[in-house]
């Protein structure tokens, strides 16, 4: 009997930790979640670290002229209804989170403009500014449906970049819905390719295509200029940088993330996540 005591105060024990091992690990795994890069659905390579730090091949800023200029990145603004998708919960800020974003920008002074407003500030007297700029990736339908209310509402600019190709889809935005964006005056709509395929491995052929035909398609469909651009997941090199510029586009954003822009990284300039960016008082 006392044998069998001990054997049930054994297991007793293990089961125990197994929970509270398992408990914790859950916990650990929602703080990961956190902290770790968004990623995206749409390619794996916002599975990992590296999109977030400046490729090998390419300079970092050294201009006297650099600024800081805060740009945010975004991509899904909705509820997620699914919770076994993770993806989609990290690349995702649920529309109170964004309203109370917005709102703690409007009561720290910061004026929004768009990203083709850059080449401009750049230029100007900035030291007694106070400026961000709100980006959000891949011309999702929530963007109509929750983020431009609260832009409206706050009366706050953003630029969308939309996936050419993908307009009218499911879960994306159609025509109609870009059009009164545009006319808003408060959406700046740039291009984030045709097919949001990773540029750095395309062939020169297929970069120029996603480069140049997503602006003219743009362009035409919507009667308007197709300024800056957004590399897909961040991936880029020099060789898509000078399609950029030869396209014709005045600025791109990357995801390499920081603050600091200058005409040096002005066709890949940095970019933050939500949650790294602090409004300063």
């Amino acid at each position: 009997f006392g044998a069998f005591l001990l054997l049930t105060a054994i297991l007793t024990y293990f089961v125990y930790n197994s929970y509270q091992y398992k408990t914790q690990n859950d916990h650990l795994e929602k703080l990961v979640m956190l902290l770790t890069p968004t990623q995206s659905p749409l390619l794996k390579d916002y599975m990992t670290d590296e999109i977030y730090n400046r490729p090998k091949d390419i300079p970092a800023a050294t201009s006297s002229a650099r600024v800081k200029i805060p740009i945010i990145m975004y991509h899904y603004v909705e509820y997620v209804k699914d919770q076994n998708d993770i993806t989609r919960k990290k690349l995702s800020v649920n529309p109170v989170e964004l309203d109370r974003e917005l709102t703690a920008l409007k009561k720290a002074n910061y004026d929004t403009y768009f990203v083709r407003d850059i080449p401009e500030l750049m230029n100007g007297d900035t030291s007694s500014s106070k400026f961000v700029i709100l980006t959000f990736d891949d011309g999702y339908e929530d963007f109509y449906t929750n983020v431009y209310p609260l832009l409206k509402r706050h009366n706050m600019r953003a630029t969308n970049y939309v996936i050419a190709d993908f307009i009218g889809r499911k879960d994306f935005m159609n025509p109609k819905q870009i059009q009164e964006l545009i006319d808003s005056d408060l959406v700046e709509i740039g291009s984030h390719t045709l097919d949001h395929i990773p540029l750095k491995t395309a062939s020169d052929e297929q970069a120029r295509k996603e480069i140049f035909e997503s602006k003219t398609k743009l362009e035409t469909q919507f009667g308007i200029k197709v300024k800056t651009f957004a590399y897909p997941s961040g991936s880029f090199n020099l060789h898509t940088v000078d399609l950029v510029k030869e396209a014709g586009y005045v600025a791109a954003v990357s995801t390499i993330s920081g603050d600091e822009q200058s005409p040096d990284n002005l066709y890949y300039l940095s970019r933050f996540r939500p949650s790294l960016f602090i409004p300063s008082k």
